[in-house]
């Protein structure tokens, strides 16, 4: 069995010495010094530095040893999605991050498995990316963030082709939180992070619910980070709402709310035994990846004992790794 790794983040080395190199053609903006660079992407207001440990690839792999962990599926960093730019910088930007992810995995193959970052802001071209990076590199996956724009969000009418196209080709998409706008009240004490980003990804699956996205697209095959952010953990709410208010059933949505949260896929990072017993029985076990959010500091630091301590021994092989293989295609890994 390979223990599979399905959250992990990536800026490959050579993606930040190209941008360096070339910053204007991508349209990235670099203050700071060498030790803490900031990047600032064209389109956006949201600045900081960048986290190189992102980049350190020897300690990628120590870290992968000492967790047991057999392969990660690389993804880039969210703030790198770039949906804010301007769509030729964006499909430019796309296009090396792809590149040199690419060339990470192919530089050590038995570690590593890569997924795609598209131009979402426009269906035709992101699909286009993600075909070449499909047809170059055998990528079966993407991560995609979870909001376009402050008024554009998943659930916008024009991205069904997108999603038409990924159901199509099966492939593997890797939701993802991020906060180019960070919501009222939560610039203060890390909020961003430990209520923003479960609460982007519960408004993100939610909208989509709501406008009727997964009634038209059944065999999306998405996985939910942060074992689903708030969602598996207030869906009778939205059932109620589905129950007692016109507002969810107002486009179409017929289904149960956790009828659909059973088509999701989600990571085990929980930080609570009990937590991950509860979606455990909530969507069953074989709806659940191991994930560690590697390199970042809220990730779970030994991801197998986390689901070797929950997960009963006969679901272990497909929660470590044997579902992660099949949506990637890899059946060297199962």
């Amino acid at each position: 069995m390979t223990v599979i790794d399905t959250h992990a983040h990536i800026v490959p080395p050579d993606m930040l010495k190209t941008l360096r190199k070339n910053s204007a053609q991508y349209g990235v903006t670099f203050t700071g010094d060498e030790q803490k660079p900031i990047v600032q992407l064209a389109g956006s207001s949201y600045i900081r530095p960048l986290p190189m440990f992102l980049t350190h690839l020897d300690q990628r792999i120590a870290t992968m040893d000492r967790q047991g962990v057999d392969r990660q599926i690389l993804t880039g960093w969210v703030d790198f999605s770039a949906y804010t730019m301007p769509l030729d910088l964006g499909i430019r930007f796309s296009e090396l991050q792809n590149e040199t992810i690419a060339a990470v995995v192919a530089g050590n193959p038995q570690r590593y498995l890569g997924a795609a970052n598209v131009p979402l802001r426009d269906a035709r071209s992101a699909i286009k990316v993600l075909q070449d990076a499909a047809a170059k590199y055998d990528f079966r996956a993407a991560q995609i963030a979870t909001y376009l724009g402050p008024n554009r969000f998943l659930d916008d009418p024009s991205l069904d082709p997108f999603w038409a196209a990924t159901q199509e080709m099966g492939t593997f998409l890797i939701f993802h939180p991020y906060d180019e706008q960070r919501p009222a009240g939560l610039h203060d004490f890390f909020l961003h992070n430990c209520i923003g980003y479960p609460l982007a990804t519960t408004t993100a699956i939610v909208r989509m619910m709501f406008s009727g996205v997964f009634d038209r697209f059944p065999n999306l095959q998405i996985k939910v980070p942060h074992a689903g952010g708030f969602l598996p953990y207030q869906i009778e709410r939205f059932q109620h709402a589905a129950d007692f208010r016109p507002e969810p059933r107002s486009k179409g949505f017929k289904g149960r709310p956790v009828d659909v949260l059973k088509k999701l896929y989600y990571d085990t990072i929980t930080f609570s035994p009990a937590t991950l017993r509860y979606l455990i029985d909530l969507v069953g076990a074989d709806r659940l990846m191991l994930g560690s959010d590697f390199p970042f500091e809220m990730g779970d630091p030994d991801p197998v004992a986390s689901v070797k301590a929950v997960v009963d021994e006969a679901h272990q092989p497909a929660v470590l790794g044997g579902t992660a293989a099949k949506l990637m295609g890899c059946s060297c890994c199962v």
